[in-house]
């Protein structure tokens, strides 16, 4: 089998951005930045444009950001997703990688997502990331946050 090690090289790059979109770290605020969850005097939306320049700008290559939904090209039919409300969530390079947050009710819920992709044909003999011959799954699942709710972040790479 072919390794690949762009799923590391895209890991390193987008899972810090993710989980600061998603106030996972704390971190701290960006002072006199607008629109950015956190900064000071600025809102809690997440400015999808905002992001797409700052990581476009980083060479990282073209960037559908979503804050409530999935991007278009998401492979909604060969990644099974846990149930829950979609937070933030970007495709990167023209689909060539996605990222997508789910904020679940319970545990049980965030600890299903694993069983879900074995289900579908994912493999995880690595012990870190689960594989089709088509993709790559990287899940992070998080305790409960303040609001109660669970964290399942996914980072999805195509196999090309």
């Amino acid at each position: 089998m072919k390794k690949n090690v762009r799923p590391w090289v895209l890991a390193a790059a987008v899972i810090p951005l993710a989980f600061t979109l998603t106030g996972c770290f704390g971190g701290p605020s960006i002072p006199n930045v607008p629109n950015i969850p956190g900064a000071d005097g600025g809102s809690d939306e997440v400015n999808d444009e905002l992001v797409e320049d700052i990581v476009e700008g980083s060479g990282e290559g073209d960037v559908d950001f979503e804050s409530d939904s999935l991007p278009a090209d998401f492979p909604v039919d060969d990644v099974p997703l846990v149930e829950g409300e979609i937070g933030p969530s970007m495709s990167i390079s023209n689909g060539q990688a996605w990222t997508v947050t789910i904020y679940t009710a319970d545990e049980a819920t965030a600890k299903s997502a694993p069983a879900l992709l074995e289900a579908a044909g994912f493999s995880n003999e690595s012990g870190i990331f689960w594989e089709t011959s088509e993709y790559i799954v990287i899940l992070v699942a998080t305790d409960e946050g303040d609001d109660g709710r669970w964290y399942v972040y996914y980072q999805v790479q195509t196999q090309s």
